[in-house]
Order: structure tokens, then C-alpha cells, then sequence
């Protein structure tokens, strides 16, 4: 969908898709709904209990040291790399 038919169906500036898609605005929530919905979605919140996951995460990440990020990084691309094993039966 362009830029313009986005702007025409939720009834909003072409500019302002554009300045949302290089990130020079925030559309509030009232136009972000908008903007969904002309696109063909909803928007569905719900509350959960707060997970530190994530910063644990982040922590972790923090305390490595560059070798140990390459390692990792390595790894990774190797695994990304790898041929499935055929299922033995």
C-alpha cells in the first residue's frame, strides 16, 4: 500500500506517513489506531506481570567482553550456516 492510499483511507497528510516512516514524528494513539485500521489491523493491548527477562538479558550482554561478543557472534553464524541432521529412525 503507498504512502498516498494509506493517507486517503485513514484520513491523515501524506506527509505525515511519511514523517512517521522516517521516524521525524510519533502519530498519538488515536492516529495510530487510525492508521492500523485503514491498513487492515487492530491493535489489541493486554496487561502481563512485568518479566525482567529482557534485562537480564541486556545485562548479560553488557558484562561480555569483545572476544567473548565475537565468539558468540561466530557461533552463531555457524549455527545459522548448518545443515539439519537427517532424523535417524
Amino acid at each position: 500500500m503507498s504512502q498516498r492510499e494509506l493517507a486517503e483511507r485513514a484520513g491523515v497528510p501524506v506527509t505525515m506517513i511519511s514523517a512517521y516512516e522516517r521516524d521525524l514524528r510519533q502519530p498519538t494513539l488515536a492516529t495510530l489506531l487510525k492508521l492500523l485500521r485503514a491498513a487492515g489491523f487492530d491493535l489489541r493491548l493486554h496487561l502481563a506481570a512485568f518479566d525482567p527477562h529482557d534485562d537480564i538479558l541486556a545485562e548479560l550482554e553488557a558484562g561480555r567482553s569483545e572476544s567473548e561478543r565475537q565468539q558468540r557472534d561466530r557461533q552463531l553464524q555457524a549455527w545459522r550456516q548448518a545443515t539439519p541432521a537427517e532424523d535417524v529412525a
